[in-house]
């Protein structure tokens, strides 16, 4: 690290961000919150924890934003903001609807799926959160995203567990409209043939998640991925445990904002998760994690001959070493997983923090530098175990989206009439090793939803997330699809 960027870093909280002119907002959209006076600060070139309206995270004391600070947003902006969310999200709260663990992170006390959506006949679910918000094993899902809902097995033979979650402005828009039951949700949509978990509307009438003013968060959908430790031996010195059974391992975080309809979806991990796939990222192949104990979900001892000499795993059908089919007879196995969109090693490297234009339209724009960048500004700043947590990914749609007008997003959907294209740019591939493992671009040694949706260019959010080729009701969201495990036994996985 140069040491003129270790003054930076270093200097009373002092981080920068500049401006990325090719997302410039042109001005206001109708509805949106008033720009924020730009600061007056010297014009800045390093992503490490200042927004480019000159605004700055607040480590200490996090406060939620309802939008990615206008007028700029910056690419860079759009990473602040995903960390700032995270250190927000994850902040010590009282929960008093939780008898179990009432002391534990924000987001852990908003309202779990099944408070939210009923049974048919049952009467409308109470005040947000709707009961109680513990995190219990028996509640959890077993099955990843994507058409294969696979399960993620790992390196002790535990298979991983999934939890869904919405925050007030959500919640109350479901229950509001009578959306709680399948039968409320059907008699707005009349699906002429239902299928979940995407069904298709005749009513022409769109359904757009509260977006809020810009100031007050909007909606917020928020997926967890959980380690299971049966022996009541979950590591609380090196992750979120909730109780001594369950360790965070994955988070996702999808928000509608007033200016991006379309959602910023942002994901994180635990950094012992995976290693990279490939040599020269930031966390290559090795015996042990960056944390120096062993992976979650790679095992060297069970990892092909010349693995770990080269530091490298193939993830393709030429060469199947990791991210191989987890399926084995009617269970699942353990498999290991690396990651293929991997960020670049360097940490805060002038290279990595420096922000650049996107005028060659470059859908990036240095955005796997700049959250490379961001994780070492900020991780070092963290106390107990959230700093042993990273930023992975944001992804968004270039310039802006109004957020009750539909659109179609080029690579990940075919065109559709009278509504604009709109090009995903951040990580427009983003996967999270623990939530949609095997749905990681180029990851094709098992592609669960087969050659014809192939990871090589539709692995992403909006490979699941975008606009289908009939109206569509949910938003983006697929909070319709967990109707089917109130109405028929869930799906459980088999070791």
């Amino acid at each position: 690290m140069k040491s003129s960027l270790v003054a930076v870093v270093a200097g009373a909280g002092a981080f920068y961000c500049t401006t990325d002119s090719a997302t410039t907002t042109p001005g206001p959209m109708p509805g949106a919150p008033a720009p924020v006076s730009q600061a007056a600060t010297n014009p800045q070139t390093l992503c490490n924890g200042t927004f480019s309206n000159g605004t700055q995270i607040n480590i200490s004391n996090p406060q939620p934003l309802g939008e990615v600070p206008l007028p700029t947003q910056s690419f860079c902006d759009f990473h602040t903001f995903a960390w700032n969310q995270f250190l927000y999200l994850t902040q010590t709260v009282q929960d008093p609807n939780d008898s179990v663990t009432p002391t534990k992170p924000r987001f852990l006390s908003y309202a779990p799926w099944y408070n939210m959506l009923l049974a048919n006949g049952s009467p409308a679910p109470g005040a947000f959160p709707g009961g109680s918000t513990t995190l219990e094993v028996g509640r959890l899902d077993q099955k990843q995203a994507g058409a294969g809902q696979d399960a993620l097995v790992d390196v002790a033979g535990q298979i991983v567990l999934y939890d869904i979650r919405f925050n007030p402005p959500f919640y109350d828009a479901i229950v509001s409209k009578n959306f709680y039951t399948q039968a409320g949700y059907y008699a707005f949509c009349k699906p002429k043939t239902p299928s979940q978990p995407f069904t298709d509307c005749a009513n022409p009438e769109q359904v757009w998640m509260p977006w809020g003013d810009g100031t007050a968060m909007g909606s917020v959908e928020l997926k967890s991925a959980w380690r299971q430790f049966p022996g009541n031996d979950c590591p609380a010195d090196q992750m979120y445990c909730a109780g001594s059974n369950l360790g965070l391992v994955g988070l996702h975080i999808a928000q509608k904002t007033p200016t991006h309809g379309e959602w910023v979806w942002a994901s994180f991990e635990h950094v012992a998760n995976t290693p990279d796939c490939q040599p020269g990222n930031s966390t290559p192949i090795d015996t042990q994690s960056p944390l120096g104990t062993p992976w979650s979900f790679f095992n060297p001892k069970t990892a092909p001959a010349g693995v770990m000499q080269t530091k490298t795993c193939g993830v393709t059908t030429a060469s199947p070493q990791c991210n191989l089919d987890p399926h084995k007879g009617t269970g699942f196995q353990q498999v290991n997983i690396c990651r293929t969109d991997a960020l670049p090693s360097g940490g805060a490297s002038s290279a990595n923090c420096a922000v650049t234009s996107s005028t060659t339209q470059d859908p990036q724009a240095n955005s796997p530098g700049n959250v490379s960048c961001l994780n070492a500004t900020v991780r070092p700043q963290l106390t107990g175990v959230w700093k042993n947590y990273e930023h992975i990914g944001t992804l968004w749609t270039k310039h802006t989206q109004p957020p009750d007008q539909d659109f179609w997003i080029e690579t990940f959907q075919q065109p559709k009439p009278n509504a604009p294209m709109k090009v995903a740019v951040g990580f427009p591939n983003l996967a999270n090793t623990t939530l949609e493992t095997y749905l990681q671009i180029g990851a094709t040694a098992y592609n669960p939803n087969g050659s014809g949706l192939s990871n090589a260019n539709k692995a992403g959010c909006f490979g699941c997330h975008n606009p289908v080729a009939q109206d569509t009701d949910t938003d983006l969201t697929h909070w319709p699809s967990k109707f089917d495990d109130l109405t028929k036994p869930r799906l459980r996985a088999k070791k």
